[in-house]
């Protein structure tokens, strides 16, 4: 689901962009066609391939599918088999892994989080409920815990989004998989950048512009980041006043 609807998504934007350099930038674009050889078959054909990239979701309920057959495979009640100490990657091998539903990292809600105009309120709520306890989070990829809780806060689990970005904090600081010593974790590093700014912070983009929903954790006292947006340098500071609503921020 991730790569199709990121392959989709890259055709529309290219068809979209050659558009607009077309009407705004005419030279510009005469450059492309010249250098690149386009037609305007080419760029039907884009149009028709991004229309047929399958991308696998309920209608009613707005469930994706992680990919071809994903649903088919064993479900495993992960809760269940804690306390453990190794991922579940070693206990059931990777074939056997495989023939589950048991995901390394959430790809979907990586999916909702980069891509959030694919997924409106109540579908990414179904897909938040519905994936989360079918990660592992503890022993997974390095990557996923930011990302989780990114989510998290964007549906209203502040606290389990703690959760998660403590989990990327110690992976290094704590070095809890055992592996720092081999390098530090420099994804999941700016994971927990991205989960304070983009997730408690409740920074986001959208139509030229970008708001803040803070979503902080109830123990914190305050958040201060600053960003570069077009030139322009901003210093938000959130102190925390209990809950906030997006007409508020």
């Amino acid at each position: 689901a991730f790569t199709n609807a990121f392959a989709r998504w890259t055709l529309e934007k290219a068809v979209w962009l050659f558009d607009y350099l077309k009407q705004n930038h005419p030279g510009v674009a005469e450059g492309y066609i010249q250098n690149l050889q386009m037609t305007p078959e080419e760029l039907q054909r884009w149009q028709e391939v991004a229309r047929r990239i399958d991308y696998a979701v309920d209608p009613e309920t707005g469930l994706v599918e992680q990919f071809k057959g994903y649903f088919q495979r064993r479900d495993v009640d992960l809760q269940a088999m804690e306390p453990r100490t190794e991922s579940v990657q070693v206990i059931f091998g990777i074939e056997g892994t495989n023939e589950t539903q048991v995901l390394k990292q959430p790809d979907v809600l990586m999916l909702a989080y980069l891509l959030p105009e694919l997924f409106d309120k109540k579908s990414l709520q179904v897909n938040y409920d519905y994936y989360t306890p079918r990660t592992d989070h503890t022993y997974g990829s390095s990557l996923g815990p930011s990302i989780q809780a990114i989510m998290a806060c964007r549906v209203g689990k502040q606290e389990d989004a703690y959760e998660h970005f403590m989990r990327a904090a110690r992976a290094d600081l704590r070095d809890v998989r055992g592996n720092a010593g081999d390098g530090i974790h420099g994804a999941s590093a700016g994971g927990v950048w991205q989960a304070v700014v983009f997730g408690f912070g409740g920074l986001q983009f959208h139509n030229g512009t970008w708001t803040v929903t803070p979503h902080l954790p109830h123990h914190w006292k305050r958040l201060v980041f600053r960003f570069t947006w077009r030139g322009k340098s901003y210093v938000i500071d959130l102190p925390n006043k209990g809950p906030f609503s997006s007409e508020e921020a």
